[in-house]
């Protein structure tokens, strides 16, 4: 039979061993929808987009990223079926809609709205000419 003092001991390897274990922060389990943005336009444009972060339910609006001719860029990961884009370029072009307004460093946006479906699969958004 074992003795108190060694269950204990045992008990204090085990914890000890626990604590030095790879944790799993919130992180690591968060889902979210990777959004891209794609370019095919042969200038350089500017998205912002008002979405549901992954492991939040409210949506924020973010931006601007530059994207450039013809490129496919990650920029964000979305928790909703809905997201809304708003994009423009330096000659002037915008692509815009009346679906919902985001503040964006302090620009306020009229936005385009996109059913990005209801799983997690990665999902593009063309901005074309």
């Amino acid at each position: 039979m074992q003795s108190l003092r060694t269950k204990a001991a045992v008990l204090a390897l085990a914890l000890a061993l626990v604590g030095l274990a790879p944790g799993v922060s919130r992180a690591d389990t968060l889902q979210g929808q990777p959004i891209y943005a794609q370019n095919n336009t042969n200038r350089t444009i500017w998205v912002a987009a008002q979405y549901v972060p992954a492991g939040s339910s409210s949506f924020v609006s973010d931006g601007f990223w530059q994207i450039n001719p013809g490129e496919r860029v990650l920029i964000l990961y979305n928790n909703s079926r809905y997201i809304y884009f708003y994009a423009r370029d330096g000659q002037g072009s915008v692509w815009t809609g009346n679906a919902a307004s985001g503040t964006v460093r302090g620009e306020t946006l009229n936005m385009l709205r996109r059913d990005t479906g209801t799983g997690y699969d990665p999902w593009t958004m063309n901005f074309n000419p």
